[in-house]
């Protein structure tokens, strides 16, 4: 009888301290709004799958690491591209074999277009001055050719010249504009070009101007370094001016 009074009384303490220990919360899993989620940049270097890129922009230039600034004004709050400063009216190059889309006036880049290469990696250049006859949608090109030339168009205006040039890979597509990477490492290693690939015959003249675009000049259609040909006589074109000269008076 004592030990059934003891074991109730146990029981009757465990009872009590159960119900008197409070019971652990439910976690609540907060979700944040959209508009309230970070959208940081990518960091990932994706390969883009092709051979033989082309530096965007002909001759001296400056690249400014600019991805990932800070841009309230841009998709996402942070710039996709790197700044790539030369003077006015600088040929921009197309990086790669592929077709031409999206030429026209953006508020903020300006006289833009995108190139689609031949894997579907998109490539944006924004700020131009004016536009070159390849300029133009559904045309194709290949690495080297001129799309435009440097400017400061859109917001841009006031700033230093300079083209705004943007890699989307073709697997980050599905994330819209913000599926770009830096450009910084692709183009360190792009080759830079020391010629102009122009189609002869064509008509030159850029097809849109901006208000402080150079006004068009001559282009050079071809050339041919001769200063390393073999057997090149130095008095041979001292004869040959000479001639011509005699043979023109009054020049």
């Amino acid at each position: 009888m004592r030990l059934l009074a003891l074991t109730a009384g146990a029981l009757f303490f465990a009872l009590t301290a159960t119900a008197a220990t409070p019971k652990s919360p439910i976690p609540t899993i907060v979700v944040a709004p959209a508009a309230a989620a970070p959208n940081l940049p990518p960091t990932m270097l994706p390969a883009l799958g092709e051979r033989g890129y082309a530096f965007p922009v002909f001759g001296v230039k400056w690249v400014a690491d600019t991805f990932g600034a800070s841009r309230p004004d841009v998709s996402g709050g942070w710039h996709h591209g790197d700044d790539i400063f030369a003077p006015l009216g600088t040929p921009v190059l197309a990086v790669a074999h592929g077709v031409v889309f999206s030429v026209g006036w953006n508020g903020i880049g300006g006289w833009r277009l995108w190139l689609r290469d031949d894997r579907g990696n998109d490539f944006y250049y924004a700020h131009l001055s004016a536009y070159s006859p390849l300029a133009v949608n559904g045309a194709i090109v290949h690495a080297g050719d001129v799309l435009g030339f440097v400017g400061d168009t859109g917001d841009a205006v006031g700033t230093p010249y300079h083209i705004d040039f943007e890699i989307h890979p073709v697997g980050m597509l599905d994330r819209g504009y913000d599926g770009a990477v830096d450009p910084t490492t692709y183009l360190r290693s792009w080759r830079r070009l020391r010629y102009l690939r122009v189609e002869a015959g064509v008509d030159w003249r850029p097809t849109l101007v901006a208000a402080r675009a150079p006004k068009p000049g001559a282009v050079l259609l071809g050339s041919s370094d001769i200063s390393t040909a073999s057997g090149l006589d130095p008095a041979s074109l001292v004869r040959g001016f000479s001639s011509t000269s005699r043979s023109r008076p009054g020049t």
